[in-house]
């Protein structure tokens, strides 16, 4: 691993309210959780309202995330409700200060040095606007990164023309077998078929039945490891996808990578809220 290196994480922090609880969360903040627990100092950029600024930014800081987010003072972080918990799903999103993020610039935050030093990045949950222009802004830089492309719970805002732009951006594209369905209704072709003969990896995420792996024309299965106790799957998913890029990041194998990923998302859902489980390899 060369630590000179860095993981970048883009996408929304929010506040979750799951069965009236209030909880740390975002696509990004958890991922970002995820590399920070495990000592991988990752640097997270996002748009975020005042009421970040006390205990969430503290959190995340204590837990080695390196914060580079646009602050809007008149407006508050992102909010989602999850009133009945993942497992009976009833949800309600509220963007508020995360609407800036599709007209924010990277260069506003760093520099072409710190670019340059960054192996990994992540592209998760945020507007197709503006995931195609920070791909687009980071690859400039960072030509020899590896760009992941994780379009989560935007996947029903994107084109078919947006979806490409992003495809034709990554070298890696990460979704579950629900965002999978849609991302090939967008296409018009099961994802799998558009992109065989690209040399882009397609990974499925798919609960309790595991994940598949598309890499060179070849399916890996990655089986599940069984949780202890299942009390809530939000953010089992960006688990999942902090032990990936942790691993990849160390110098393993893609199987192994998502491996590591399945180990943390069981160890996530046994507590409720994202940002609460602990892990060490």
């Amino acid at each position: 691993m060369n630590k000179k290196r860095k993981i970048l994480i883009v996408g929304p922090i929010v506040f979750d309210t799951i069965k009236n609880k209030e909880h740390y969360g975002g696509t990004a903040a958890n991922i970002a959780y995820g590399l920070g627990i495990l000592g991988a100092k990752p640097i997270l950029f996002s748009a975020v309202g005042h009421d970040f600024l006390d205990s969430y930014r503290k959190h995340l800081e204590n837990n080695k995330v390196v914060l580079k987010v646009h602050i809007d003072k008149r407006n508050k972080t992102a909010r989602y409700y999850d009133f009945l918990g993942s497992l009976k799903k009833q949800n309600v999103w509220h963007p508020n200060a995360h609407k800036n993020i599709t007209n924010i610039s990277m260069q506003e935050f760093f520099s072409k040095k710190d670019l340059e030093n960054i192996s990994f990045a992540i592209f998760s949950s945020n507007t197709p606007q503006s995931t195609f222009k920070h791909m687009k802004e980071f690859k400039k830089y960072s030509k020899n990164a590896i760009i992941i492309f994780d379009p989560g719970t935007m996947k029903k805002y994107y084109t078919k023309k947006y979806f490409r732009k992003c495809l034709n951006l990554c070298n890696l594209v990460i979704l579950n077998e629900f965002e999978y369905i849609y991302a090939s209704k967008v296409l018009g072709v099961d994802m799998k078929k558009f992109l065989f003969n690209t040399k882009k990896i397609v990974i499925e995420t798919k609960g309790d039945k595991g994940s598949e792996v598309l890499q060179n024309k070849k399916k890996i299965k990655i089986p599940i490891v069984r949780s202890k106790n299942i009390v809530d799957t939000t953010g089992a998913g960006d688990a999942y996808r902090a032990g990936l890029v942790f691993g990849l990041w160390n110098g393993k194998t893609l199987e192994e990578a998502c491996k590591i990923g399945a180990r943390m998302s069981s160890k996530n859902v046994e507590f409720l809220g994202c940002q609460k489980y602990k892990f060490s390899l």
